[in-house]
């Protein structure tokens, strides 16, 4: 028994020997490995640009804005704005009358025909021009009128290409061609 005793002891032994053996160098093998790591990572984050860029704060922001705005020349604020006079239209017995024709068609620099002749398509009515008034058979409330000329107005007078309404039509063979003066842009019109 005392044999048996002393080999499982020796073999305890052993046991415990190598556990501490291995232990003992799987610790220092990641502290070496770790501090390399780090001194590295350091020395190349030192080494980039972008530790060394300024950060602008928001009140430096602000007035950089402000100064440049000063630098601007006024005339670039002052654009007017592009506005159709509003319709001043009432019924007369079956016919409704636009009293501001004339004004509209000068604000929107077209001629009062093809106005008429989109309104009249629109509105599947007849329409006629008395100077300075247009009148079209059936009764139609002013704010149809208002949404048909915005409807015109984003069709055949504002640039689709600049948003401006500085163009005009001009038919080139069968073709009608917004133009405009403003960017140079020509677009294709319908009917």
């Amino acid at each position: 028994m005392s044999s048996k005793s002393t080999k499982k002891s020796s073999a305890t032994k052993k046991s415990s020997t190598t556990k501490t053996k291995t232990k003992t160098p799987a610790k220092s093998k990641p502290k070496a490995t770790k501090k390399p790591t780090t001194k590295a990572k350091a020395k190349t984050t030192k080494a980039t640009p972008k530790a060394t860029t300024k950060v602008i704060k928001a009140t430096d922001y602000a007035a950089l804005l402000q100064r440049a705005r000063e630098q601007i020349p006024p005339e670039v604020f002052d654009q007017p704005r592009f506005r159709v006079p509003e319709v001043d239209s009432f019924i007369q017995g079956t016919r409704t009358v636009v009293r501001n024709y004339k004004d509209i068609t000068d604000t929107l620099r077209r001629d009062p025909k093809h106005l008429l002749r989109y309104l009249a398509h629109e509105l599947a009515t007849a329409g006629e021009i008395r100077s300075p008034q247009a009148f079209f058979n059936g009764r139609f409330s002013s704010r149809v009128f208002e949404e048909l000329i915005g409807k015109y107005t984003d069709e055949f007078v504002v640039c689709p290409v600049c948003h401006r309404p500085d163009t005009e039509i001009r038919r080139e063979d069968r073709l009608l061609i917004l133009v405009c003066s403003a960017c140079g842009g020509r677009t294709p019109l319908k009917g």
